[in-house]
């Protein structure tokens, strides 16, 4: 199945905040700070299923019968190898 996702942002939202005045901590110093507030918005995930078309079964089915075949044919070829070495060997021919 091929699915297309798409991601819809929507507004995002940020808050600026200043204060003129000075706050003191524990024992008369200054304590430094930032804060940031962040309102994030929920994410829209949209997903449209779309069924693939014909010829990609078809060419799957091709690969997977023509890589059958392919391994069929190196093992019968290696046996094959095999068989003969092993007849030579049982022949005293084997140089």
């Amino acid at each position: 199945m091929n699915c297309r996702v798409i991601l819809v942002f929507l507004f995002s939202q940020y808050t600026y905040a200043y204060r003129n005045y000075i706050s003191f901590g524990h024992g008369g110093r200054v304590v430094p700070a930032i804060w940031f507030r962040y309102d994030l918005n929920p994410i829209t995930v949209t997903y449209h299923e779309r069924r693939p078309p014909l010829y990609h079964f078809l060419t799957t089915v091709c690969a997977i019968v023509g890589g059958t075949f392919t391994v069929a044919g190196i093992i019968d070829s290696c046996l094959f190898s095999a068989s003969e070495i092993f007849k030579k060997f049982e022949l005293g021919k084997l140089s």
